[in-house]
């Protein structure tokens, strides 16, 4: 390559650079404004377009509809949250109005602005809106009511940790819907999660899959139907911190329920189990356990019975301090992670040195002894 080339080439380079340097600047740059009884922060996005990271009420009355704008100093704006809100939903930051819960204690802050958040029973989204981070609505208190704009396509499905007094979606937007409190694919095929508080959570006719991680819990539902034409159930969909009722539709060729839990009907596997206490019995229709979702109390004791054939990895949120109690004399085949710290086995007379070998992976891959007893009778 020649030096004159050579020399283009850098100074193209530095111009990308320069221009990057220049955008990410004004895209970190804040500016304020109060509008009506709010105070807005946002920063540039883009030419013509803004990205609210904090909405701060200027008074506690009055504000009990938040109109947030869809133009300020004329630019669009195009996305709501906190500048800094992680892309995972297993870690919380700061929601649109600066609240955060507090590793520490898991206490709400700052309870001023909680106050006077709570006086806003009405969120009204611009039409211009395409994204929100997925903070931007935690925490909030419930019963409030949201509108979702035809261009929204993004994150939606973590407002369904809210009860929403109303919650509606413009028919013009080609990514979801609203049935039965249910939020689901434009197409009805997917179910996301729950958006309004029942007590009966009807899974709407026509849909084929509930989501992995679909959020279901917020609804306070104690009975859950699932109709004849869900043929997948994502895994982590299904949990709930309450007793639950599964109820599964007589004509679902997938899935069926036993004993309050919900099993598939071509493989055996445990989807879903309620539990009304610190000890939970596998029913006997069940062959294998994997990837459960659990409702209810806290399980202490796992009484697994001789029709479970295997048990996967992971299969369970209960992985420490945990006793099972095997009734069948030949063991499950047993994968080396299914269990890590503390786990007790209770076996029938005479298979100690058996179940010995079926859990000698997971003992050498955690690197202590599991302890085994045998049954008196």
């Amino acid at each position: 390559m020649s030096l004159k080339k050579l020399g283009l080439l850098c100074f193209l380079c530095m111009c990308i650079l320069y221009v990057n340097t220049i955008s990410t600047a004004n895209t970190e740059e804040e500016h304020k404004e109060i509008i009506g009884k709010f105070k807005y922060t946002y920063c540039n996005y883009a030419s013509d377009q803004i990205w609210i990271t904090l909405i701060e009420p200027v008074s506690d009355q009055g504000i009990s509809i938040l109109k947030i704008p869809s133009r300020i100093n004329g630019k669009k704006v195009i996305k709501l949250g906190a500048k800094h809100d992680p892309e995972d939903d297993f870690v919380e930051s700061h929601n649109i109005f600066g609240i955060y819960r507090s590793e520490n204690d898991e206490i709400s802050r700052p309870k001023k602005t909680i106050k006077k958040v709570a006086n806003i029973k009405q969120i009204i989204l611009p039409s211009t809106i395409t994204k929100i981070t997925p903070n931007c609505f935690r925490l909030v208190q419930d019963g409030k009511c949201i509108n979702i704009p035809s261009r929204l396509t993004e994150t939606i499905c973590y407002l369904c940790e809210i009860k929403w007094n109303k919650f509606s979606v413009s028919p013009k937007n080609k990514k979801y819907k609203v049935e039965n409190g249910v939020l689901l694919s434009k197409d009805g095929k997917l179910a996301y999660g729950s958006v309004l508080p029942m007590k009966k959570l009807n899974i709407p006719k026509g849909v084929k899959t509930i989501g992995d991680k679909a959020i279901f819990y917020s609804s306070g539902a104690t009975d859950f139907y699932i109709p004849a034409s869900v043929n997948k159930i994502g895994f982590q969909s299904l949990f709930f911190r309450n007793v639950v009722n599964f109820h599964v539709s007589k004509k679902n060729k997938h899935y069926a329920d036993t004993e309050n839990c919900v099993y598939s009907k071509k493989s055996g596997r445990l989807v879903a189990a309620s539990v009304r206490n610190t000890t939970f019995t596998v029913p006997k229709k069940v062959t294998c356990l994997s990837k459960t979702n659990f409702a209810g109390k806290t399980v202490k004791k796992f009484i697994i019975p001789a029709s479970v054939k295997k048990i996967e990895s992971f299969w369970s949120p209960y992985i420490e301090n945990i006793t099972y109690v095997f009734k069948g004399k030949k063991p499950p085949k047993i994968e080396s992670s299914f269990a890590f710290k503390g786990i007790k086995l209770q076996v029938p007379k005479g298979c100690k040195k058996t179940y010995r070998r079926a859990v000698k992976a997971t003992s050498d891959e955690y690197g202590e002894k599991i302890e085994i007893s045998e049954a008196k009778e």
